[in-house]
């Protein structure tokens, strides 16, 4: 103190004006927000995916429970699911419905199908069925390029025919197109 009352290096800090502790402090009040808005954003997330987990164990024990009840009566039922036998199933379905196609296929509905699908300038040379893929292969003459268009389009739009593909064609040396024709066939009630 000096005498008379008078102070020396009296500095009072708080009474100082700063102007970038306004916006700093604004900066820090928002941080703050945002990382405890963050926080209890993931703290939600963590209860939500907790519960998920949990429903999503409880449906996987349910599945198990009902696959061990399944196994427990096929060998009741004296069936054998075991992996090699269950390796061998897709074979055997392939197998049956192949049977079930060769003994439900009518060549009859067939060719009456083609006939009626045919225009009237086109003939057929060969007709090949596959019959595990039931494509048809074909090969014919036509008098023009626009016949075996008609034919393709009409096989197209036809109830038992689909996906006509025209694999070539030329002209032959006597003036008529060649051509080569694969597509599906879908018997009816089969």
């Amino acid at each position: 103190m000096k005498p008379g009352g008078g102070r020396y290096f009296h500095i009072e800090l708080s009474s100082r004006y700063r102007w970038y502790l306004a916006p700093t402090r604004v900066i820090l009040v928002a941080l703050s927000w945002i990382l405890g808005g963050s926080i209890l954003w993931s703290v939600s997330q963590t209860v939500i995916t907790s519960h998920d987990r949990q429903d999503l164990q409880s449906r996987l024990d349910h599945v198990r429970v009902q696959d061990h009840q399944l196994l427990a009566e096929a060998q009741r039922e004296g069936l054998d699911l075991s992996a090699p036998s269950l390796q061998q199933l897709p074979a055997e379905v392939n197998l049956a419905n192949l049977l079930l196609t060769k003994r439900h296929f009518s060549w009859t509905q067939f060719l009456s199908a083609l006939e009626t699908a045919i225009p009237l300038h086109v003939s057929i040379q060969s007709i090949r069925l596959d019959p595990e893929s039931a494509v048809v292969h074909m090969t014919g003459l036509a008098v023009t390029v626009e016949d075996v268009t008609a034919l393709t389009v009409t096989l197209q739009d036809h109830a038992v025919f689909h996906d006509p593909v025209l694999g070539q064609h030329r002209v032959g040396p006597d003036g008529l197109v060649e051509f080569d024709l694969t597509l599906r066939y879908r018997q009816l009630g089969v």
